[in-house]
């Protein structure tokens, strides 16, 4: 019996993915660059940009009083204007846990975030996969763009070691050790 063509999708998208991966920083803005640009000659840019996803800055998770999770439905909610239904749908999580998460948030760190690198953008949709914490999943996403543990744990004002304890428990969770 053949596959789904469903099936067939996920596997050939899984199959590229693991392979852009691979490559270096260099190739990797190479083969996004040409991807924009066959976008480009396939859709206006109004097509593009209507289908833009949210993209949470590195900067929001530089924070002490936040954790990852709170750091992200705070950017959501205040930043983006987003209401708790949305990102609950964006986060894969129960629109109640959303608006605790929020609540505590906001007692933690009452001010806005205020000016905040955007040298890096990460998707919300990086954080749907409750298989990782959010922690893991953001870790995950900064790793995969080619930067060191020291190089994430700058950013996430976090200590070396807990960085490679996050990223070693996302490989073993991907089973990639």
């Amino acid at each position: 019996m053949l596959p789904k063509k469903h099936d067939r999708n996920n596997e050939d998208t899984s199959r590229i993915i693991s392979k852009f991966k691979e490559l270096s920083k260099e190739d990797k803005i190479y083969v996004i660059s040409y991807f924009i640009n066959e976008l480009k000659n396939l859709y206006s840019e109004q097509e593009i940009f209507d289908k833009k996803e949210i993209g949470i800055p590195v900067g929001v998770f530089g924070n002490d009083a936040l954790s990852s999770l709170e750091a992200t439905v705070k950017y959501l909610k205040e930043e983006s204007k987003l209401r708790f239904s949305k990102i609950g749908k964006l986060l894969n999580r129960s629109s109640k846990t959303i608006w605790a998460t929020y609540h505590n948030a906001a007692k933690k760190m009452p001010s806005s975030f205020g000016a905040v690198s955007r040298d890096i953008l990460i998707p919300a949709s990086a954080f749907a996969d409750r298989n990782f914490s959010t922690l893991e999943s953001l870790v995950a996403f900064i790793k995969g763009l080619g930067y060191s543990n020291h190089e994430v744990a700058l950013m996430l004002h976090l200590d070396d070691r807990t960085i490679w304890t996050v990223y070693d428990r996302v490989k073993k969770k991907r089973g990639t050790q």
